[in-house]
């Protein structure tokens, strides 16, 4: 909830809450607290392509404890930038900040992204909340996980030189010496439908293995489109037997580059966890117009850490 529309009301919950527990001594007048923005620090360890940290983090779940109490204070999820009620004044043990990321392909979903650390306040920090005032966080920074925690980066395309060729089969080309056409760097990978093209299919040529059933699996990347484009996962349902190929989601048409983070993991569990599959993707060319695709910073990510 913007800020601007969340400090007046919970200024007059305040008010409404301290007539109305006059007499209630265990009540505790709220304090404030105030986030900005969470930003994605590089990694030097997993890569230092800055293509790799692109990143789109508009909310946040707020969780806290404070001293003598028993139980952590799930506070809520909520948009950056906002302004929360905190009933509790005093130091606080620790406040936890989880980033959430919108889940492409579902309306309002805005999951912990648990490939991305929590931020976490001690009472070292500035964690000390005084009725009616304000603690103010402004911008904090979080960061991939590492290894073992990502325990595998199964595919990281950006695109860039010095590589050779890229990482997904034809009719997808590598346009590699753009840097007004890139999201970052200068290579990105392109496609071109022509009118007379209903379908245009291209594939990622690694064959992906997974061998816990318990791995959250997403893929990111970064798209441009005057097309749909659909997501599948193709694998077999149990070892030996033949491979069958099922969407995970449509991708809609859209002007700008857009970072997206899409869960395979709802696809993955309807192959009852095989230890491996492919990705492949499908350009529509519904109107008969034709069109192009542009995507890049392509990444698979796998991890066992859930929230």
């Amino acid at each position: 909830m913007k800020q601007h529309i969340f400090k007046p009301l919970a200024i007059a919950l305040f008010a409404l809450m301290a007539t109305a527990c006059t007499n209630d001594d265990d009540f505790t007048p709220p304090a404030f607290l105030h986030l900005d923005a969470i930003t994605l620090r590089q990694t030097p360890s997993i890569t230092t392509d800055s293509g790799f940290y692109i990143n789109e983090i508009p909310a946040a779940y707020v969780v806290a404890h404070y001293p003598g109490r028993s139980r952590v204070d799930t506070v809520g999820l909520f948009r950056m930038p906002f302004t929360i009620p905190i009933l509790y004044s005093g130091k606080a043990d620790y406040i936890t900040i989880y980033p959430a990321v919108e889940q492409s392909g579902i309306s309002g979903a805005l999951p912990y992204y648990t490939y991305y650390l929590p931020i976490h306040l001690t009472a070292a920090d500035s964690t000390t909340l005084h009725t009616g005032d304000t603690l103010n966080l402004g911008t904090i920074t979080t960061a991939y996980r590492s290894y073992p925690q990502i325990d595998t980066i199964q595919l990281f395309e950006p695109f860039e030189r010095p590589a050779e060729h890229i990482r997904f089969n034809e009719p997808l080309v590598w346009i590699p010496d753009d840097h007004a056409g890139a999201r970052t760097g200068n290579g990105y990978g392109h496609l071109t439908v022509a009118p007379s093209e209903s379908i245009v299919t291209f594939e990622a040529e690694d064959l992906f293995v997974v061998n816990n059933v318990d791995r959250v699996i997403y893929l990111e990347l970064d798209i441009k489109s005057t097309l749909p484009l659909s997501v599948y996962m193709r694998a077999s349902y149990r070892d030996g037997a033949s491979e069958d190929r099922l969407s995970v989601m449509t991708i809609n048409p859209m002007d700008h580059w857009q970072h997206l983070y899409i869960n395979l993991g709802r696809t993955w569990a309807y192959f009852n966890h095989p230890t491996s599959f492919h990705l492949s993707f499908s350009a529509v060319n519904e109107d008969g117009t034709g069109g192009t695709v542009d995507i890049d910073n392509v990444k698979l990510l796998t991890t066992n850490i859930t929230l």
